[in-house]
């Protein structure tokens, strides 16, 4: 049996190591395109800011959205040298929204990850107006 509050210990001390203090809250800027082609699915990509190792904060990111019902996939582009890196995730917009991911990405860890930016690319048939 797990002991809950050794649990919580244990990923306090991950986010302590990975970044410390939570950088200030950002204004999320949301982009929205639109990609002709045969394959009905959405993408977002997502600037994220504190990200400090693969370990901890990457693999907690990617854990999260990966949690929410309608993300298909999670993959984060990581480089420790990097102010921002990017997480890409495919999801079904008609179960979960942009301001959704970002607001469960910025929850970790009291706003420990800000999302500066997310660029929702919907691919599909290509909107036919009479």
């Amino acid at each position: 049996m797990r002991n809950p509050s050794l649990l919580a210990f244990a990923a306090a001390c991950v986010l302590a190591a990975c970044g410390g203090t939570p950088p200030p809250a950002v204004d999320t800027v949301y982009e929205e395109f639109r990609v002709e082609g045969t394959v009905e699915k959405t993408v977002a990509r997502m600037s994220i800011e504190g990200m400090m190792c693969e370990v901890g904060c990457v693999a907690k990111v990617r854990k999260e959205l990966l949690e929410v019902p309608g993300v298909a996939s999670a993959t984060l582009d990581f480089e420790a040298e990097r102010g921002l890196n990017f997480a890409t995730v495919e999801y079904d917009p008609e179960l979960v929204d942009a301001e959704a991911l970002v607001a469960k990405v910025t929850a970790i860890g009291d706003g420990m990850y800000p999302v500066h930016r997310m660029e929702i690319t919907r691919h599909g048939a290509a909107d036919v107006t009479p």
